[in-house]
């Protein structure tokens, strides 16, 4: 009888959560393909571009002018007091940093380019962003995610599944 009750137990624990699974709407988009289907995105993405090319071609032109410089003094340095060589070296080392800070300010983390990339594309971001959200309230969809080649990332969560602040309260009241 005592297990007849408990597996019956089991049972309607497993209907339940079999039915409310039922429920659950999961979906996902490829962001790059609405990007590429976006016309104003592939007009901004153009424009980046443009810009990306010209900060390129300067740092190319640079390090170009950096190598001939460089050559020349191998070229010369036996020939050269080694107070010239000594100076040359020094202007050689500066060349050689402004070429690293010039890309450093330009295609670092922080850099110009990265400032103009969130610059033009943010409000894309969030018009796509906001599309998505449209389209998953619409859908009743629960959880909606970006399938980027190595990676997966959550668009949209139907604020009933956020936990943060039930494992925030576990965490300041030290029951983990």
């Amino acid at each position: 009888m005592k297990r007849s009750l408990i597996a019956l137990c089991v049972m309607a624990v497993a209907f339940s959560a079999s039915a409310y699974a039922q429920d659950l709407k999961i979906g996902y988009v490829n962001s790059q393909k609405i990007f590429e289907g976006l016309p104003e995105a592939q007009e901004a993405q153009k424009r980046l571009d443009a810009r990306l090319g010209q900060w390129q071609d300067s740092l190319d032109a640079m390090i170009k002018s950096f190598q001939e410089e460089y050559q020349a003094f191998e070229a010369q340095q036996g020939l050269m007091a080694d107070e010239a060589k000594q100076a040359r070296q020094q202007e050689l080392l500066a060349m050689q940093n402004e070429v690293q800070q010039y890309r450093q300010r330009i295609f670092g983390n922080s850099g110009e380019a990265a400032q103009l990339r969130d610059k033009i594309l943010a409000p894309l971001q969030e018009k796509v962003l906001v599309a998505i959200k449209e389209v998953a309230k619409a859908e009743k969809v629960n959880f909606m995610f970006d399938k980027i080649e190595d990676a997966t990332i959550m668009l949209y969560a139907d604020e009933k599944f956020d936990y943060t602040f039930k494992v925030l309260d576990v965490l300041k009241r030290g029951n983990n």
